[in-house]
């Protein structure tokens, strides 16, 4: 099965299998809204089926470029990131001064894709450059907080950790040679283990 299939099969579960539920519990709405984050700016969508639990789904894509001078030399790099996420929360309501605040956790099925080249100003050759391509699918866990008002906006920002995320760096290198510290430096900075996640929404 292609990744974009099971990417829509996820969505569609994750949407349709708690309306399923929601006949099951007098305290259940829906909740809607924008969000930015790390990995890039979405919509998201879910699903309270009880005060305590939660079930929601999102989709983000962003992407970043950088282009720098050296001697003789340009650097240009290029990212793109398209992510699907289908997630769980339970929060803390039993405590009063827990009262918005959450845990959750889920799964990321990411596009995720990256190249750079150095071109040698002179004459323009591609002299050296990197792919990178990041796994498709990690586990994902956060805590976070959570406020809806009485007219039905909604707020809510989360950090989470993906878990078992990895990636494959392509070199190649024509005229110019990666120092071990080049690589070292690039492969800490495109580990991007870390989610902040800002929503704003509407509750119904």
């Amino acid at each position: 099965m292609s990744m974009i299939r099971i990417k829509f099969l996820l969505v569609i579960i994750l949407f349709l299998s708690p309306m399923s539920l929601l006949a099951k519990s007098d305290n259940s709405s829906g909740e809607a809204g924008l969000f930015y984050s790390t990995w890039g700016s979405g919509v998201m969508g879910g699903y309270n089926y009880s005060n305590e639990i939660h079930f929601g789904a999102s989709i983000s894509s962003g992407d970043t470029s950088t282009e720098s001078e050296g001697l003789g030399t340009s650097i240009k790099s290029q990212s793109t990131f398209m992510t699907v996420n289908g997630f769980g929360r339970y929060y803390l309501r039993d405590l009063g001064i827990t009262d918005g605040l959450f845990g959750q956790a889920g799964l990321a099925f990411r596009n995720w894709t990256g190249k750079g080249s150095i071109i040698e100003d002179r004459t323009q050759a591609k002299i050296a450059s990197i792919k990178i391509d990041w796994s498709p699918v990690v586990i994902v866990t956060g805590v976070g907080w959570h406020k809806v008002w009485g007219f039905g906006l909604s707020f809510s920002v989360a950090m989470n950790a993906s878990i078992g995320g990895s990636k494959t760096i392509e070199y190649t290198e024509n005229m110019h040679r990666f120092s071990d510290s080049m690589k070292k430096d690039l492969e800490k900075n495109t580990d991007y283990p870390t989610n902040l996640v800002i929503c704003i929404g509407y509750s119904f």
